[in-house]
């Protein structure tokens, strides 16, 4: 699904579909700033290198995508599939299981586990 977005016209701004890593990227940078936020709030550190704690939690703060497909510019492309997979990665973030997977997380030498 596209996320809807702001584009300028000659009319005025009209809302588009954009998706994408061009657009997940900087949703998810989003996310990840509020996170930190967060953790900031209660005296923790921010949480630097992300993939351990991004495959640490993948099961439960993250929504598996399994159906659908990234042709990549070629006919063949990427499959979605249970679990990782190049066209969805571990899926689509859900913030609420990633804020509390970030809360509880602890820093050693800024990669978190």
């Amino acid at each position: 699904n596209p996320y809807c977005i702001s584009q300028p016209s000659k009319s005025g701004p009209r809302m588009a579909g954009a998706s994408g890593t061009s657009a997940a990227t900087p949703v998810f940078a989003a996310l990840v700033a509020r996170l930190n936020a967060m953790r900031a709030e209660k005296g923790m550190p921010l949480m630097g290198f992300l993939n351990p704690f991004i495959y640490q939690n993948a099961q439960k703060a993250f929504h598996d995508v399994i159906i659908g497909k990234n042709v990549g510019g070629g006919p063949d492309g990427f499959q979605a599939l249970s679990g990782w997979d190049p066209a969805t990665g571990v899926g689509t973030p859900n913030f609420k299981a990633l804020a509390e997977a970030a809360m509880s997380a602890v820093d050693t030498v800024s990669v978190l586990v």
